[in-house]
């Protein structure tokens, strides 16, 4: 904060007192912990004196200045953050979304101070690296954070240990042990998503080794390739709600996926070696996961929302049982009542798997859900940050434990990369780098009547949106100079398609630099 204050006596103590809710109308600071987020000032006796701590940050919402009768004017908050540039927005026409969208962004702004920390308020600040990994899809849709990750990876290839076990958290200043599965493989996906987001591949290069070692580190403490031994704390599928995902189906998933990235960016740098046995690794962690966890009838064990999501997301379900899964992933969503039981890990992939196999339906019901566990639940009660917990505070139980409980805390905003990805439909396709062929699919769905986003990607400025008025549907897009772009059409009736003289297959336009604006015959029935 920043605070001016006018004719106080010299010698007076003024007292600020940060938190980032309020209970019974006062500040609520017992998950604060052990930080006293408190400042102190002691007045000169000048007419007009200005104090802004330079040496803190505070992470609030609430203020209380005691000793001093503060106006509003007197009061400005200062935001602090790295400087990542803002570079995509998104609307539609839900306010609910659209606050969640607003409150994912503050959450980023909150978090993005130096390292990408869990929580900027409570005495912890640390760089995490599974909410990193699980977030840094959303971050780079809001934000150019090529250069902000890149650097904190230097801290995560520091904490490496002799045996190429990352650390839970980067830099290395607490939390000396092994890091967990999902945690330790952000040292691997990170690195390749800045790759496929900005085509960095001086960072790739940098971190190659360390991710060669990670795998390696795991291959060699579990032969037989599910990932049940050298798991650190392990901390599963974290703040899942009513269920618990089996670990060693999480880590084995997790092992799986990383083996297969380290194969991809091999190939990227030219190591074909590594690329041939990390393939072949790859494939045999996969026939171990589907031999110990899939059953003939598509069940994944542990039968959870997550353990669905992640066989699913990470081709680990054989071809002939994908349709099966999912319609045992989809059953659970709706005896839930269209709820989810996602921690950190597995909310990321909710929407995404179900809307890539054909029940968008659930995806938005979720979406849009307002009752308890949802993200407009926090939303309907005030929240404008995401918040650590589904359960940070309900109806029914007040508060959760104060142990761990931030009401500013990234992860479960996840979500936020689908929103721009599917809902308003800027993506790239498989095998693009930096957005050089975009891949627009606008999904429309749920209540939406309209959506759109824009993101400055390394080609520059593409932009995708639609809207629906009575049996017709709108897309516009912009298609950056020097790229291609793919468009599919959300409609059942390519005939109607009208608006494009170019290369066309079926609902699928192929677009070049420019604006475009496509209409079509829109049905809820899409294929």
């Amino acid at each position: 904060m920043r605070l001016t204050f006018r004719d106080v006596p010299a010698g007076r103590r003024i007292v600020l007192r940060h938190a980032e809710i309020l209970d019974d109308g006062e500040l609520y600071v017992t998950n604060l912990r052990r930080a006293a987020a408190t400042d102190s000032y002691v007045a000169g006796g000048e007419p007009v004196e200005v104090f802004e701590p330079r040496f803190t940050v505070h992470g609030f919402r609430y203020l209380e200045v005691t000793g001093y009768a503060a106006s509003a004017d007197d009061v400005v908050a200062r935001v602090l953050h790295n400087d990542t540039p803002w570079t995509g927005t998104f609307e539609c026409s839900d306010p609910m979304v659209n606050q969640l969208q607003a409150n994912i962004s503050w959450g980023q702004r909150g978090n993005f101070v130096a390292v990408p920390t869990d929580c900027p308020q409570r005495d912890e600040r640390l760089g995490w690296l599974g909410d990193a990994q699980i977030f840094a899809p959303t971050a780079s849709r809001n934000a150019d954070v090529s250069t902000f990750f890149a650097r904190w990876l230097a801290d995560v290839v520091d904490g490496q240990d002799a045996d190429g076990a990352f650390g839970d958290v980067a830099p290395r200043i607490a939390m000396p042990r092994e890091a967990a599965p999902a945690w330790g493989d952000a040292g691997v996906i990170v690195p390749w998503h800045l790759w496929r987001t900005y085509g960095d591949r001086r960072v790739l290069e940098r971190c190659f080794d360390a991710m060669v070692a990670w795998v390696e580190h795991i291959r060699r403490h579990n032969p037989d390739l599910r990932w049940r031994h050298r798991t650190g704390n392990s901390y599963g599928d974290w703040l899942q709600i009513d269920v618990t995902t089996p670990r060693d189906v999480l880590s084995t998933a997790y092992f799986a996926r990383s083996a297969e990235i380290v194969a991809d960016a091999a190939e990227v740098l030219g190591r074909p070696g590594v690329a041939d046995e990390h393939r072949a690794l790859h494939a045999s962690i996969r026939a171990a996961f589907i031999e110990s966890y899939v059953d003939e009838d598509g069940s994944v064990e542990g039968g959870t929302q997550t353990a669905y999501l992640l066989a699913l997301a990470f081709g680990l379900v054989p071809d002939g049982l994908v349709r099966a899964a999912v319609d045992h992933l989809a059953a659970d969503v709706e005896k839930r009542g269209n709820r989810l039981t996602t921690g950190f890990v597995g909310v990321a992939l909710l929407c995404p798997v179900l809307a890539d196999h054909g029940r968008a339906d659930l995806a938005y019901a979720l979406l849009q859900q307002e009752e308890f566990p949802s993200w407009g639940y926090s939303i309907r009660h005030g929240a404008t940050t995401i918040w650590e917990r589904w359960d940070g505070w309900t109806e029914h139980g007040g508060f959760q434990s104060a142990a761990m409980n931030s009401f500013n805390h990234y992860s479960l905003g996840s979500v936020g990369d689908w929103l721009f990805g599917r809902v308003a439909g800027i993506d790239q396709t498989p095998d693009s780098v930096a957005y050089s062929e975009l891949l627009l699919r606008p999904l429309p769905g749920g209540t939406l009547t309209w959506a759109r986003a824009e993101q400055e990607t390394a080609r520059g400025r593409v932009a995708c949106g639609w809207s629906l008025d009575g049996e017709q549907i709108t897309v516009t897009a912009v298609v950056p100079p020097g790229a291609t772009a793919v468009l599919e059409v959300p409609t059942t009736d390519p005939a109607s398609i009208a608006g494009h003289e170019g290369e066309r297959t079926g609902t699928t336009l192929r677009l070049t630099s420019g604006r475009h604006v496509v209409t079509a015959t829109f049905s809820k029935e899409l294929p």
